[in-house]
C-alpha cells in the first residue's frame, strides 16, 4: 500500500513523503491516527493544494516543543 505521510513518521519519512508500507500498518495504525492518507490521485492533488498549511501546523508544534523544553532546562 502506498501512503502519503501528513507529519513525520518515525523510521518512515516526513510530511509529503510517499511511501510503501505493509497494508495492516497503513489500515490500522497510520489512517486512523491521521498520520497518513492512501496514495490515490485524488488525495496527491488534495495534498499538494494544503501543503503549505500542513508545514505551517508541524513547524508550530515544532515551536511550541522547542519553547517547552527550553522553559524545563
Amino acid at each position: 500500500m502506498q501512503i502519503i505521510l501528513l507529519e513525520k513518521v518515525a523510521n518512515l519519512g516526513v510530511l509529503g513523503d510517499i511511501v510503501k508500507v505493509k497494508d495492516g500498518f497503513g489500515r490500522n495504525f497510520l489512517i486512523p491516527q491521521g498520520k497518513a492518507k492512501r496514495a490515490t490521485e485524488a488525495n496527491k492533488a488534495e495534498f499538494a493544494a494544503r501543503r503549505a498549511e500542513l508545514e505551517k501546523q508541524q513547524a508550530d508544534i515544532l515551536t511550541a516543543a522547542t519553547a517547552r523544553g527550553a522553559k524545563l532546562a
